[in-house]
């Protein structure tokens, strides 16, 4: 599922580099304007926020409070991390029916230039919200079970203190 959301998030990335480009050299050439590169950029631009969303929480880039990390108490640091993580899932799975609620109900609607059904527009909405909870979800058992996760830039600074 990481290798999936990773390949969807560069392939957003790189089409809303070359299109957004592609937009400001065509004011300057001789050329119609192509309206439905626009289009494709702002989509590609959620679908990215909504793959990495995933990816980012297992991987702990998601938005986190790495202070807390450093409370010498690591029982409180482990209801915190753990709280944390619960509260990211719970938005998650708020994100994940907000956005089924949009497949099913906005399929009759289409895109203004492309005139694509606006519910596959969410469908990767969908995807990545469900990935954020669950990894979220998943996360936050891990840390109730096994103590609390610090990055790694905590981790090589605890190994050159204690070397």
């Amino acid at each position: 599922m990481t290798a999936v959301e990773l390949t969807i998030g560069a392939i957003a990335l790189l089409a809303i580099l070359v299109l957004v480009f592609f937009q400001a050299v065509q004011r300057y050439l001789p050329i119609d304007s192509v309206p439905w590169t626009g289009e494709i950029a702002r989509f590609s631009l959620v679908w990215l926020t909504f793959s990495a969303a995933g990816l980012l929480v297992t991987s702990r880039g998601h938005i986190a409070l790495e202070i807390v990390d450093a409370i010498p108490n690591q029982t409180t640091v482990r209801v915190i991390q753990t709280f944390a993580l619960l509260v990211v899932a719970a938005t998650g799975v708020g994100l994940a029916l907000e956005a089924a609620s949009l497949v099913s109900t906005q399929g009759m609607l289409r895109s203004p230039v492309l005139r694509i059904p606006m519910s596959w527009v969410y469908l990767p909405v969908l995807v990545g919200a469900i990935s954020t909870a669950v990894r979220a979800a998943v996360a936050a058992l891990d840390v109730a079970l096994h103590g609390p996760s610090f990055s790694q830039t905590d981790e090589e600074s605890n190994e050159r203190t204690v070397a």
